[in-house]
């Protein structure tokens, strides 16, 4: 895992080899959200967790996780992009990504690149206060 900021913005890249790696999904998430609601957090995490889960079981392994926490627009961003990504074709299991990914981000999606596909979404959570902001880094003259 590695972590850097830039202009208003937090990213954390992960590598996903199984479903033991949720963990440090999860806890990326929550670390990125400090500071802003449960429920936000809540809805990060599951989102977080059925994109992570539909690369571990439908694609092959390692995946690419990308987190991106914007402070300008308040907001997270992640992607998991795995290679050879077949779906679900079960209704119901499809239906359950699609009903929690539309209940709880702003926009979704499935891009393809090959052999690759991203999973992606956005997410919109609440600003923190001005104090809580971070600081921008001021180059020395």
């Amino acid at each position: 895992m590695y972590a850097t900021q830039r202009h208003n913005e937090q990213l954390v890249r992960l590598t996903l080899t199984g479903l033991a790696d949720l963990g440090k999904v999860r806890e990326a998430v929550r670390e990125l959200l400090t500071g802003c609601t449960q429920e936000d957090v809540i809805d990060s995490v599951l989102v977080a967790d059925e994109l992570s889960t539909l690369a571990c079981e439908y694609g092959n392994l390692p995946a690419g996780v990308c987190l991106i926490r914007s402070y300008r627009r308040p907001s997270l961003r992640m992607a998991v992009t795995v290679p050879h990504l077949v779906l679900p074709t079960a209704p119901s299991r499809s239906r359950t990504s699609r009903y929690l990914l539309e209940a709880c981000t702003t926009d979704w999606g499935i891009g393809n690149s090959g052999e690759y596909m991203t999973l992606w979404a956005c997410i919109r959570v609440g600003a923190l206060l001005d104090e809580e902001l971070p600081l921008p880094r001021i180059p020395a003259s």
